[in-house]
């Protein structure tokens, strides 16, 4: 049932950045003060990245609503999950209401979104979208080393560290700057596969960025021994930098 004035609500989606409120853009910012409600991933922890963001715009008025998601690995457990937070966000778009789903990071690069987004477009054909990028983790931790992404002719592969397949190997060799996201698992292991594939310059690591436990590290030794951390990226380049990187 659509609202009693025919208005359907638009629905955002909007990118958080990877956790420090100073990276959230001032059109998402804007975006997230003029909504009815605002959507974001139930967190792990008492408070997920983007509500810590979006709490420090102080001026946010939005109901708050958390969805779950599940990690099963099942895909059709998942599927029934983005249907059923799907329903609920089309639900409030019907009653004429704006809406947002918040997200770290960027909305359409691995996010929860856009899984949410296809469900919901699904469902309600006629609604509106505008998507809101965000600054990505890889972004921040680089700028916090004064270190160039890529140059030139350089390649950037940006790659999941979990669930590597048989093609992991080979894909890393076709990369001059490599970005592994969610590095918790097998880390020496993955360290290990960074240098048979000849990445011999820069290892970053970061973790928990913006937030109270972040984790800054350089060089593959350090990299080693970081604790697990499900929010967690390395970014390896196969050539040294022609100068000295220094943290800022």
């Amino acid at each position: 049932m659509v609202s009693e004035n025919n208005r359907l609500g638009r629905f955002y989606g909007i990118g958080t950045g990877p956790g420090d409120p100073g990276l959230l853009t001032l059109k998402a910012a804007a975006r997230l003060r003029q909504v009815d409600v605002i959507f974001a991933a139930a967190a792990r922890e008492k408070k997920s990245f983007a509500g810590g963001v979006i709490d420090a715009l102080g001026d946010c008025s939005a109901q708050r609503v958390s969805l779950p998601f599940t990690m099963a690995q099942a895909m059709a457990d998942r599927e029934q999950q983005w249907v059923s937070n799907a329903k609920t966000i089309v639900n409030e778009l019907k009653k004429g209401h704006d809406c947002a789903f918040a997200t770290i990071g960027d909305p359409l690069l691995y996010s929860t979104y856009s899984y949410l987004l296809r469900e919901i477009i699904a469902l309600l054909p006629e609604v509106e979208v505008e998507t809101i990028p965000g600054i990505m983790a890889f972004q921040d931790l680089v700028s916090r080393f004064n270190l160039p992404t890529v140059e030139d002719r350089e390649s950037l592969l940006i790659t999941p560290a979990w669930g590597r397949d048989k093609n992991f190997s080979a894909k890393l060799k076709q990369a001059d700057t490599l970005v592994l996201m969610k590095t918790s698992a097998s880390r020496p292991e993955l360290m290990s596969e960074l240098e048979k594939a000849g990445f011999a310059g820069e290892f970053l690591y970061g973790a928990q960025l913006g937030q109270e436990r972040e984790d800054l590290r350089r060089g593959a030794a350090a990299i080693e021994e970081a604790p697990d951390e499900y929010l967690s990226l390395i970014i390896a380049k196969r050539r040294p930098e022609r100068q000295s990187v220094n943290p800022a």
